[in-house]
């Protein structure tokens, strides 16, 4: 059972970026799988948070890349979001390496499903009209 189910309100008309909120989706529904299955071993666990991460990474690249070649007068405070969910991210993933007994899973996903859905709905659909 997922946690998101994908919502096509959620495009915002670029092929690259829906592809990649579609993909960030699908990590925030594996990592909710992954909490409620007990015989996943922390090295999966880890290995999931870290794609989480590199693909955060990867995504917030490319939407950037993006705002630079449109006039979207919001780009500075969206990058400085981008930054911030970067920050987090890799501190749940530092915490899960050092103290995996110390993190807790039910916050994780549901601080990741709620800001996926509101980035992308109130953030996201900012600039889909600068495209």
């Amino acid at each position: 059972m997922a946690l998101i189910a994908w919502d096509d309100a959620w495009l915002v008309g670029h092929g690259t970026i829906d592809y990649d909120h579609q993909m960030l989706v699908n990590i925030t529904n594996q990592i909710y799988e992954i909490r409620h299955d007990p015989t996943i071993k922390n090295a999966q666990v880890f290995q999931t948070l870290q794609q989480l991460v590199s693909y955060v990474e990867r995504h917030f690249a490319r939407e950037e890349a993006i705002f630079e070649k449109t006039d979207y007068p919001d780009a500075a405070a969206h990058k400085q979001m981008h930054r911030e969910l970067e920050r987090v991210v890799r501190e749940i993933v530092d915490l899960w390496r050092r103290e995996p007994d110390l993190l807790n899973f039910d916050e994780v996903i549901e601080f990741l499903r709620r800001w996926l859905i509101e980035h992308i709905l109130k953030h996201d659909h900012k600039y889909k009209p600068f495209l």
